[in-house]
Formats: structure tokens, C-alpha cells, sequence
């Protein structure tokens, strides 16, 4: 029985992850989600075919200079961890650069937490009483505390540190892949690929602009992961605090990342029915146990600061209620369902609710009479969100003002966005192409372990299906496939060239035989 169990559970996730891959690769190959500039205030996403052989052409480029470089043995001689510093170097200086010269501005959620941050400087709470801020997004609590502590350690409003801090954070997030990468996969081949791979990934340098705490919050939950790697090898109770205390923290700076911590304790649950341990089990408490005491020790700070209860904010089922709706954007996307709603009844919960729960299953009327809009709705839904390589990236920094070099105005509006926006497609082509190849290479072989971070994947893929899509979200999730899609490169890379020097032997054998027989 618990064989069965364990058998059961990873060839879940291994096979979803499969099947999700396959479609992704398919779709990332044929099509590209997109924005045209005109519409970024907009942010509507529109669709484009493909040409699928210049893809499939780029991919086997990419895998010819790898078997040329392995045959020389030049990725044997590259010293890696001088490749990480160099790597985590270039991604920090890059960032800062585009800081520097980017002259961009925060507009809508990231101007509203930056200017409640500010006013708690001058220890001014008007956007924790009723309806305002605070008490419809209480999920920001925890950047805002962020942003609050930076503004008064540099005076004023002072989006650069923040920016900054997101810099750091990037070369963080850089040096965790490369970590978990060579503890998961023990492939020196793979460390230099996701080192590299993780320099090329130019959307974690344009999101450094963004104040909204994305790159900050994914390194804290890489380095959970990291951590509670070590505890699962080593058992120490101190990694497993260590863990949920990164990870409490990265939930206060983005809530999204409670599905990290979510696969934490099924990978712990997983692990304690294997080993049959308890210290797995400690280890799920710990990790609940200091995020709620995070969150909780957070929120009745700024309680006892403002005088003011905190309440819960607009409920849950308004966001799903408005996943299930069309919208001027896209299919599931942001429609201003979820805070019209909230705030036409007063900011009561329970009313809000009631409407979300009528609007749900207006939806799921809809839905059932007709199955063929239901796919095409979801098909859209999954695609605007997964099939738009940028993730927003360059969506991000629309708003700039100043004077630009002609290098900066034209990443803005001319040739090189273009440039950008295709190397981007390509590179999403070749990412999702080389862990589905990892996937299903070695699907015998992965463990539990190994199959974390595709774990995540189903896990955002599954929230953002019921929840608002947004491309912007899936962008930490990209980020974390660069492991797996080193080691499938690497994979790829060295199954091709076994191929190419088994037809070479073969041809050399032929011509031998020809040869003597010539002869005779």
C-alpha cells in the first residue's frame, strides 16, 4: 500500500508535468501570445503564428555549440564557481545599469504600496481605515513593510533602493539556481548551463524596475527550497526553522509563493511516508508554524501602530469569480470585478462573497452549456499567460520619462523591442523543449526531490486556472524551469552527440568492409 502510494503520487507529477509540457512546448513552438505597444495601458494580449522551423532550428543550434563545446572539452575546463561569480556579477550589474538608465516610474499597485510605505514614515495611517488601501489589499502588507523600512533608512520615497535590494535579490536568485541545480542534478554540465542560461534570461533584469517585490520573494523561496534540501539530507531541525522562516518571509513579500510552501509539505509528507520519520512531520509543523507566526507577528504590529484591525480584505471567491469572466483584456484576466464588487457593498465580506458565489455559478452554467466555449475560454486563459515569453517584462517599464540613449529608446519603441521580444520567444521555445526533454529522458529515474520544482509549476498552473491571469505572474515560475532545462539540454546535448559518433563509427565500419572487400 504505501509502494502504491508513493509510486502513485510521483508519477502524478511526473506525468501532468509531462502532459503540460508537451502542450506547452507544442503551442510555444506554433504560436506567441503578445502585446502591441499601442496597447500597454491596455495590457491586451493578442496571438501570432509562428514559423516553427526557424524554433526548431534555433534549438538544434543551440545544441550543435554544445556538443562542439563538450567535444573540446571547454565546459569540462570552465572553473564553475568563477562561472557563478561571473554570472551572478553580470545579472547584478546589469540590473543596476538598467535602473540607471531605464527612468521609469511606478503606476497603479506598485504607486499605491510605495506611497502608503512613505506616508508610515511620517507615521500617517490613512490607508489603514475602512476602504481604503490596506483593508482591501491587506496582502500587501509585508512590501510595504519592506518599502517602509528602505524609505526611512535613505529619506523620502525612494524607489531605487528598493530597486536596488530587486538587483541583489536577482544575482541571489542566480547563484540558489545554480546551488539547487548541482544538489539535484549533480551534473557539472548542468551548472554551467542554468549559470548561463540564468545570465540570458533578460527578463530578470528588466523586472528589476518593478517595485512589486517579485524577484525579492523568489529568493527567499529558492532559498527555503535550498535549505530544506539540506534538512531532508541532514535531518537538523535548525535547517528546517531556517527553511520556514525564509519561506514565511517570502509568502509576506508575495502570497503567491504559499505554493511553494504548499509543495514543501507535500514533498515532507511524501518523505516521512517513504522513510516512515517523524522528524519529516516536525518539519511540515515548523514550516506552517513560522509562516503563520510571520504573518500573524506582522499584521498585529502595524495593528498596534495604527490603532486599527486589519481585516481579511476582498474574499477569495471574488478573484475566482472574475477568473471565470471575459474581460477588455483577456480571458480571466483583471476585469475590476473583484474591487467594484468589494466596494458596492461597503466593504462587507459576506455580501461581496455572496455576489462572487452567484457570479461563479453563472459561470459554470455557462460553461456546461457550452463545452466548446469552455475549452476555447481555459485554452486562451492557459496560453495568454504561458505562451507570452516576455511575462510582461518589457510590459513593465512602459511608464519612463526623461531622456533616454537612443539604446534605451529603442528597447522602448523601435527596433531592438523587436529584437527583444524574439530572442525571448526563442528562448521560451528552447526552455520548455528542453525540460519536457528532461522529463521524459530520465522518467524512470527523477525523484520526489528532483521533481520539486515542476511540482511548483502544476501548482501555479492549477492557482492561475482558477484565479486572474496575468502573464506577470508566471514569470517567477519561468524562471524556476532554468534547471531542469539545463539538465535537459544537457541531456539533449549528450545523447546527440552519442548519436552522431555512433553513425560516424558505423560509417567508418562500412567503409572498412568495402574497403577489404575491394581488395579481395
Amino acid at each position: 500500500m504505501k509502494k502504491m502510494i508513493l509510486r502513485g503520487t510521483r508519477g502524478i507529477v511526473l506525468w501532468l508535468s509531462l502532459l503540460f509540457f508537451l502542450f506547452l512546448t507544442a503551442v510555444s513552438l506554433v504560436s506567441t501570445a503578445y502585446f502591441n505597444q499601442s496597447d500597454f495601458y491596455g495590457e491586451r494580449p493578442r496571438y501570432r503564428a509562428d514559423f516553427v522551423l526557424f524554433h526548431l532550428l534555433f534549438i538544434f543550434l543551440i545544441l550543435a555549440v554544445l556538443a562542439f563545446l563538450d567535444r573540446r572539452k571547454i565546459l569540462d575546463r570552465i572553473p564553475v564557481r568563477a562561472l557563478a561569480a561571473g554570472a551572478v556579477i553580470f545579472v547584478i550589474a546589469a540590473s543596476i545599469l538598467w535602473v540607471r538608465v531605464s527612468h521609469t516610474y511606478p503606476e497603479a499597485d506598485q504607486k499605491a504600496v510605495s506611497w502608503v510605505a512613505y506616508l508610515l514614515t511620517q507615521n500617517n495611517f490613512l490607508f489603514f481605515e475602512p476602504e481604503k488601501y490596506m483593508q482591501i489589499y491587506p496582502n500587501q502588507l509585508g512590501l510595504m513593510a519592506i518599502l517602509e523600512v528602505l524609505y526611512r533608512l535613505t529619506g523620502g520615497e525612494n524607489w531605487d533602493a528598493f530597486r536596488y535590494l530587486t538587483a541583489l535579490a536577482n544575482g541571489a536568485v542566480v547563484y540558489l539556481l545554480y546551488k539547487i541545480t548541482n544538489r539535484q542534478f549533480h551534473s557539472r554540465k548542468a551548472d554551467c548551463l542554468v549559470l548561463i542560461g540564468s545570465a540570458c534570461c533578460v527578463q530578470i533584469i528588466f523586472y528589476t524596475t518593478f517595485l512589486y517585490g517579485i524577484m525579492l520573494g523568489l529568493a527567499f523561496a529558492l532559498g527555503a527550497f535550498y535549505v530544506l534540501l539540506i534538512f531532508l539530507e541532514k535531518g537538523r531541525i535548525r535547517s528546517a526553522v531556517l527553511s520556514g522562516i525564509l519561506i514565511g518571509i517570502s509568502i509576506l513579500v508575495k502570497n503567491n509563493y504559499s505554493i511553494f510552501l504548499a509543495a514543501m509539505v507535500i514533498l515532507l509528507l511524501w518523505k516521512a511516508l517513504e522513510q516512515k520519520s517523524w522528524r519529516f512531520l516536525i518539519g511540515i509543523l515548523i514550516l506552517l508554524l513560522a509562516s503563520a507566526g510571520l504573518s500573524r507577528g506582522l499584521t498585529a504590529f502595524y495593528e498596534q501602530r495604527s490603532g486599527m484591525e486589519i481585516g481579511s480584505g476582498m474574499p477569495k471567491t471574488l478573484w475566482i469569480a472574475m477568473g471565470m469572466q471575459e474581460g477588455e483584456r483577456a480571458e480571466g484576466w483583471y476585469n475590476e470585478f473583484n474591487y467594484n464588487t468589494f466596494l458596492e457593498t461597503g466593504c462587507d465580506a459576506e455580501k461581496s462573497d455572496a455576489i462572487a458565489r452567484v457570479s461563479i455559478a453563472d459561470s459554470l452554467e455557462k460553461f456546461k452549456n457550452d463545452p466548446v466555449y469552455a475549452l476555447d475560454f481555459y485554452y486562451k486563459k492557459t496560453v495568454s499567460q504561458w505562451n507570452e515569453p516576455t511575462c510582461e517584462a518589457l510590459w513593465v517599464n512602459q511608464f519612463h520619462s526623461g531622456e533616454f540613449s537612443w539604446i534605451v529608446q529603442s528597447i522602448y519603441d523601435g527596433k531592438l523591442y523587436t529584437v527583444l521580444e524574439e530572442y525571448m520567444n526563442l528562448f521560451q521555445s528552447l526552455v520548455y523543449a528542453a525540460v519536457l526533454y528532461a522529463l521524459w529522458r530520465c522518467r524512470k529515474d527523477w525523484t520526489m526531490e528532483q521533481l520539486f520544482l515542476p511540482l511548483v509549476i502544476l501548482g501555479g498552473f492549477s492557482f492561475h486556472t482558477l484565479w486572474e491571469a496575468k502573464s506577470q505572474y508566471i514569470f517567477p515560475y519561468f524562471v524556476c524551469l532554468l534547471p531542469w532545462a539545463a539538465a535537459g539540454l544537457w541531456r539533449a546535448e549528450e545523447d546527440l552527440l552519442s548519436l552522431a559518433e555512433r553513425n560516424l563509427a558505423e560509417r567508418k565500419k562500412e567503409m572498412k568492409i568495402r574497403k577489404n572487400a575491394e581488395e579481395k
